[in-house]
């Protein structure tokens, strides 16, 4: 190139170089071109708060690079659009799927424990008005024993260690908001399992005429007449007004029902006031007045004593009974007999197989010919009469007395224990028709025959029995 030529070409450069003019940056400029950046920052930071995933920021900022390099068409701008809002309306399902996941958990423990707590209340409440009431428990009897220095607690805790209430916390909280609160009145008192709170407080802060207790123990073979006396001794009720309860026959027990009242029997309920060992309340008044009408007390005491027959006979006894062809009353006047003639529970079997023998050979042996219920007639009904009254009486006196009246007498001589009961129910196999006790030593001797009896006799030292 020539010189002119390369002088023209630069001189022409710089004309067109003269009339581009580049675009000044001022703070407002920058504040502009910067804003799409802050745009950019603003996406990145809601993108972490809906919870964007690495991979997720990592090809937006990939794409929105590509973007920046080429020229965006308008097909890449609604399809960038389109990618979006698809991961938006992602990240919101899922964000709302984990808030209703976290709903229905906690909806959950919630209900639980709504159900958790309403059950305990309920369980609570309940137990707590069996408690007050007295309603539905298991019937247990206790003494209580209260003296100057006992308190609430202690009173409570005797209550709850001996069945009686279950919940003493509460217990103590009815006496405190009782009218007489704590005012307990010092001595024993017998209570029970069935009785409510305010039976209970009344017992313990109300002053009786009966807030001591006797032990009374009917021992095997006593009879109605010894346990009466026994009652009115220990201040419990008077001998007659108790007597006056053993010649009724209701029918309020099971066993009861099995009896029939029969007109010959002295005591209809003489053989039915069970062994066993009774606490009855006391009548202070009792020892001043002989005359005092404690009728109701004898009737109380009676319950108590047939409640204990009753409990004490089961139903295999009953069942057995009936395969030996006896009713209730002709195995308890037979074991009332046994009680009185033998002097231990084998021995008892023995004697109870001479009745049964007897019985089986009724033709040649009508009658027992035991000589405790010709005892018992003169000592236990004639001693109730005068002379007079007496020879009213014959055919119930021959109706006991084994030497006049055949088999089985009209009922029981005593109130036998179980094992003279057992002892009729479950007799030994013998071929014994006779049998006799050593008065001294008490030593009972048992026989076939006759002969065998009256050597047994002469042994004994009972020659006089001996039948010329």
């Amino acid at each position: 190139m020539d010189n002119e030529k390369e002088n023209g070409f630069f001189d022409d450069l710089e004309e067109r170089t003269e009339e581009v003019e580049l675009p000044s940056v001022t703070e407002d400029t920058y504040t502009e071109n910067t804003s799409e950046y802050a745009d950019t920052d603003g996406v990145r930071q809601a993108a972490a708060q809906e919870d964007y995933s690495e991979d997720e920021i990592a090809e937006e900022d990939f794409t929105d690079g590509e973007a920046a390099e080429d020229e965006v068409t308008e097909e890449e701008y609604q399809d960038y659009l389109r990618r979006k809002h698809q991961r938006n309306s992602k990240i919101k399902k899922k964000n709302r799927h984990r808030r209703t996941f976290t709903h229905i958990f906690a909806g959950i423990l919630l209900s639980v424990f709504i159900i958790s707590v309403s059950s305990f209340l309920a369980v609570y409440i309940i137990k707590t008005a069996f408690d007050f009431t007295g309603i539905g428990k298991t019937y247990c009897q206790a003494q209580i024993y209260i003296d100057d220095d006992s308190t609430t607690d202690d009173i409570a805790m005797q209550l709850a260690n001996q069945g009686v209430i279950t919940m003493p916390e509460i217990f103590k909280m009815y006496v405190s908001m009782s009218d007489k609160g704590d005012d307990f009145i010092t001595g024993t008192f017998t209570v029970d399992s069935t009785m409510s709170y305010s039976t209970l407080l009344m017992t313990m802060q109300t002053a009786t005429i009966a807030n001591q207790i006797a032990k009374i123990t009917i021992i095997e073979g006593m009879t109605a007449d010894e346990v009466a006396q026994l009652l009115e001794d220990n201040l419990v009720c008077r001998a007659d007004d108790f007597l006056a309860e053993c010649k009724k026959l209701d029918k309020t027990y099971k066993f009861q029902k099995r009896l029939e009242e029969e007109d010959n029997k002295y005591y209809q309920m003489e053989g039915y006031l069970f062994p066993n060992t009774y606490e009855f309340y006391i009548i202070p008044e009792l020892e001043d007045d002989n005359a005092l009408d404690t009728s109701e007390n004898a009737a109380d005491v009676a319950n108590t004593i047939y409640e204990s027959f009753n409990e004490n006979m089961e139903g295999r006894y009953y069942n057995r009974m009936s395969a030996l062809g006896l009713t209730l009353d002709e195995t308890v006047t037979l074991a009332s007999i046994v009680q009185k003639e033998a002097d231990s529970a084998e021995n008892m079997k023995n004697v109870a197989s001479v009745f049964f023998n007897r019985m089986a050979a009724s033709d040649y042996f009508p009658k027992f010919e035991s000589d405790v219920t010709a005892l018992y007639v003169e000592e236990h009904i004639k001693s109730h009469m005068t002379v007079s009254e007496q020879s009213k009486h014959q055919a119930m006196f021959d109706a006991y007395d084994t030497y006049q009246c055949e088999g089985i007498p009209v009922g029981p001589i005593c109130n036998p224990g179980m094992d003279a009961i057992k002892a009729v129910l479950y007799p030994n196999e013998t071929s014994y028709y006779y049998f006799c006790a050593d008065p001294e030593t008490t030593e009972m001797y048992f026989a076939e025959t006759i002969e065998q009896h009256e050597e047994n006799l002469r042994i004994c030292g009972l020659d006089d029995a001996i039948a010329d």
